[in-house]
């Protein structure tokens, strides 16, 4: 007698037929056929795909293939620990002033390659990039930092493209954030996200060395310093987190830039991208250390934070 294995079964293999403009998800065609691609592209044990003749596709049997295939694929990755977020306190202990370094640098790039977060004492803006950790300074300057570095707040993963878009040019950030939300398979899973690109213009920013007793982030932002390059290559790196991580992460995008040669970096508050390539690593393992401290420890994280932190993330002027 044969029978339909659960998803976290032992399975021989398993069968994705590709969604078409003649099947029901023709009115999501671009969201699932970008799912799809991803799905496809993850790091499977023993993979062996094989094109059949497209025919059209009944519901029912669209909707078992989906069931069955992203489970799957997301306990495949997470038995590698290879999409997996590792973060280090929250980001409302951040808004909050909780800036004491709780782990280093050198902890972090144990569990990632990519990634952002600052360093401690609020002393600028931390990249993670190819595994390895950048400051870009309020006075302007990139450095790069070594292992012992102290941190309060940090978040890597091992970066490994699932998925690799051609963003429309040029276009500015919002337009940005707009097209590449709706490339999202998901909603509902965070995104690592590397873009390569030309720039006719990026804004960013970098926030000082704060002393004791901290300021919240929000205080400590009116003092930050803001910058602009024209006609610059460079990469920006950051996340897309769900909307449900508000008060553990930044939800929607957190982006930092670098540039090609490593001399000028921050914060991401604006850009006009003239051509590029966005790469994304679905991530949908979450591991966060919190801190044992007493400033976190004692601090109130019940309040809502939300409107601290958009104008945090978007503030244009030390104002």
């Amino acid at each position: 007698m044969r029978r339909l294995p659960a998803e976290w079964e032992p399975q021989s293999g398993v069968m994705l037929t590709w969604p078409h403009a003649d099947s029901p998800w023709a009115d999501q065609l671009d969201r699932v056929e970008a799912l799809y691609a991803a799905l496809a592209a993850m790091k499977w044990p023993r993979r062996r795909t094989t094109t059949p003749e497209k025919r059209p596709m009944l519901k029912p049997l669209q909707q078992l293939c989906l069931a069955v295939t992203l489970p799957l694929a997301l306990c495949a990755q997470a038995a590698e620990d290879a999409d997996t977020l590792y973060q280090i306190s929250t980001i409302d202990a951040l808004l909050a002033g909780v800036y004491d370094g709780v782990a280093t640098v050198g902890d972090a790039l144990k569990h990632g390659d990519f990634g952002l977060g600052t360093f401690e004492a609020l002393d600028g803006e931390l990249l993670v990039l190819d595994g390895i950790v950048y400051q870009a300074a309020a006075d302007g300057q990139v450095r790069e930092m070594p292992p012992e570095t102290a941190t309060p707040f940090v978040a890597v993963t091992a970066f490994a493209t699932d998925l690799t878009l051609t963003p429309p040019g040029p276009q500015g950030y919002g337009a940005f954030k707009d097209w590449l939300e709706a490339k999202l398979p998901s909603h509902n899973i965070a995104y690592a996200i590397r873009v390569d690109g030309q720039f006719a213009s990026v804004t960013y920013r970098s926030v000082p060395r704060q002393e004791k007793p901290y300021p919240s982030l929000l205080e400590a932002s009116k003092q930050q310093r803001v910058f602009q390059q024209t006609e610059i290559t460079g990469t920006l790196i950051g996340f897309w987190c769900p909307s449900f991580t508000k008060g553990v992460n930044v939800p929607g995008f957190h982006l930092h830039f670098l540039s090609e040669d490593h001399s000028h970096a921050g914060h991401v508050l604006d850009f006009e991208l003239t051509a590029g390539s966005a790469q994304l690593d679905l991530t949908n393992g979450w591991d966060i250390l919190l801190p044992m401290n007493p400033a976190f420890l004692a601090t109130d994280l019940g309040e809502d934070r939300s409107a601290a932190l958009h104008s945090v993330e978007q503030r244009k002027s030390g104002r």
